[in-house]
């Protein structure tokens, strides 16, 4: 999902800051806390028991001296913790947040560029679980695609990306078909509703 974006993001620009890429687990303030200081370490900083903002401001007058970075604070769905910690963006410093939030926060406001993914639609659905399962490019059979498009597109998965990833990774692991995933799902739903 957003986080695999992200990382996806990173690396094909890694090229682009050349001082870095930082990586921010934003899901909590002391997940936040732990990444900072892994940051701090990475480039040989201490950080001594100051606390999560006297660290992070350490860490950014460090990084931001530096020259072209990426950070990269993922999972950030507390936006006003993140108003704390996030620097502006400027041409050598680039932000890129993660969060399942909508755009109307203040420090949304202050982007550049606001990318909403949703849900897929059936035929980028398949395509997406064709990938996860290994099986890019290769042709699907009449009713192999209509269970596949059953599969994004109804309850549960509904075009998540995030769903289609971890059912496509399990249909390459376990090694079955969209017939056999469909219907397996269907008998567990009528399972939980009896």
């Amino acid at each position: 999902g957003k986080s695999a974006l992200a990382a996806r993001y990173a690396a094909l620009h890694r090229e682009m800051y050349g001082d870095g890429v930082f990586y921010f687990n934003a899901e909590s303030l002391p997940a936040l806390h732990m990444s900072i200081r892994q940051n701090m370490r990475k480039l040989g900083m201490h950080s001594g028991d100051s606390g999560v903002f006297n660290d992070n401001e350490l860490f950014l007058q460090h990084v931001c001296a530096k020259g072209k970075v990426l950070l990269v604070y993922d999972g950030a769905d507390d936006l006003d913790l993140l108003e704390k910690i996030v620097p502006n963006a400027s041409s050598r410093v680039h932000v890129l947040v993660t969060t399942r939030m909508s755009a109307d926060h203040p420090i949304l406001e202050r982007a550049d560029r606001i990318v909403s993914v949703g849900r897929l639609g059936a035929a980028a659905g398949v395509e997406a679980l064709q990938a996860w399962r290994g099986c890019a490019g290769q042709q699907l059979e009449q009713e192999e695609m209509k269970f596949a498009k059953r599969l994004v597109s109804e309850s549960p998965i509904e075009g998540l990306p995030l769903a289609i990833t971890h059912v496509g990774t399990f249909m390459r692991k376990a090694q079955v078909s969209y017939q056999q995933y469909y219907q397996l799902l269907s008998s567990e739903e009528e399972e939980l509703q009896a």
